[in-house]
């Protein structure tokens, strides 16, 4: 089989999650938590059905998920800011819903707005300062340019999918984004340091070595990234487990799809560049 091939699956990859994204742009843009976009959430101990609340509060235009605490089950109810929050909770006793504790969170919008901004700067620098990096540790401008293009997919690829499959940007997403920026690199640091430093055996004897070594790491953090997703009930480290599940899984294509084909590539055509 020609390695080359490989590409074509991380290329349909990237393609689906771009226009996954695209999608999403022109349709409202982002699923943002409320932190992000500003509005009241209200966090209510019940074990009533989300559909059935959200039907009720439609004239609240609200956006009602369960979710899971160590006390029970929860309701998470998302209404604009311009919505009066307080009376909910006395409808829904008036309906019969049985309600515990209850607290409530607002955010205005020209600060979840200004959270959304310093956000984005946050993970633009950091994703900027682990590329300079690169540069600076390879020197070589195409496998530097093979490892940053890598970590850019994991990012694009955790951030589509985390949308469609419902989890909202939040602070905790960012969190895990950033998590992504760092840890996505380590194996391309492993496998380019492999190939272009390593004096035993053939280009593709190295890239093979380093693949088991890489997915070795890889199956290591996705069991542990897993283990918290299943095992936690609280709602921010579950939606930082999923973003980072979604992205060491994303990282094993575009690492050994990607990255491993074209530095195997560019080290093979140098060396025949070298031989004439």
């Amino acid at each position: 089989m020609n390695y080359k091939l490989l590409l074509i699956v991380p290329a349909i990859l990237i393609i689906v999650a771009l226009g996954s994204l695209a999608l999403q742009l022109q349709d409202g843009g982002l699923k943002r938590a409320i932190e992000l976009r500003g509005g009241t959430q209200l966090s209510l101990e019940t074990g009533a059905d989300a559909a059935a609340v959200q039907s009720l509060l439609k004239d609240y235009d609200a956006q009602v998920r369960s979710a899971s605490s160590i006390t029970g089950n929860l309701l998470l109810v998302d209404v604009p800011i311009e919505k009066n929050a307080t009376e909910i909770v006395p409808l829904l006793e008036s309906k019969g819903y049985k309600i515990g504790s209850v607290s409530v969170q607002s955010v205005s919008p020209t600060l979840g707005q200004s959270f959304f901004s310093q956000a984005q700067l946050a993970l633009g620098i950091a994703f900027v300062l682990m590329a300079l990096t690169i540069f600076i540790i390879f020197r070589k401008p195409l496998p530097s340019f093979y490892v940053v293009i890598s970590a850019a997919f994991d990012i694009i690829e955790a951030l589509a999918f985390s949308q469609l499959i419902g989890i909202e940007l939040s602070l905790a997403t960012f969190a895990a984004l950033l998590l992504l920026v760092g840890y996505s690199v380590d194996t391309d640091i492993l496998l380019t340091s492999r190939v272009m430093k390593g004096k035993e055996g053939s280009t593709a004897e190295r890239v093979k070595g380093a693949t088991k070594t890489g997915l070795t790491m890889s199956g290591t953090a996705i069991a542990a990234v897993a283990a918290l997703l299943f095992a936690t009930t609280s709602t921010v480290l579950i939606q930082i487990a999923a973003v980072l599940l979604i992205g060491l899984l994303a990282d094993i294509v575009n690492t050994w799809f990607t990255n491993a084909v074209l530095l195997r590539m560019y080290v093979e055509r140098r060396e025949k560049m070298i031989a004439k």
